[in-house]
């Protein structure tokens, strides 16, 4: 088609590639966190990779194992659930906020 530069768009997507890689490489540095009833932090970052989790001493002296195993799910659902939030607006940003399928 006359007057649609093809390479023009080809530069542009290589561009967004070069910073969406730019902006989860800085994402991979973050870190988000989650809690649980106060005794369970669960340690993220911004790639959704669990990186620490902190017990609160006093989860342990109740003995009852399957509270804190819950615990440590929650806290761990919400530090991820977190980073999907943070990664999604930094995209978005990155985007121009066209929301691109596959990206989040």
């Amino acid at each position: 088609m006359p007057g649609i530069d093809i390479n023009y768009f080809i530069r542009q997507a290589n561009k967004l590639t070069e910073k969406i890689e730019q902006r989860k490489k800085a994402l991979a540095e973050e870190t988000l966190e989650g809690n649980a009833g106060g005794l369970v932090t669960a340690v993220v970052n911004g790639v959704q990779e669990l990186k620490s989790i902190r017990i609160d001493p006093k989860a342990l002296e109740g003995g009852d194992r399957a509270m804190l195993e819950d615990l440590v799910v929650a806290a761990v659902n919400q530090a991820m659930e977190n980073s999907r939030t943070r990664m999604k607006q930094e995209l978005e940003k990155v985007s121009g906020g066209v929301k691109i399928p596959g990206l989040t």
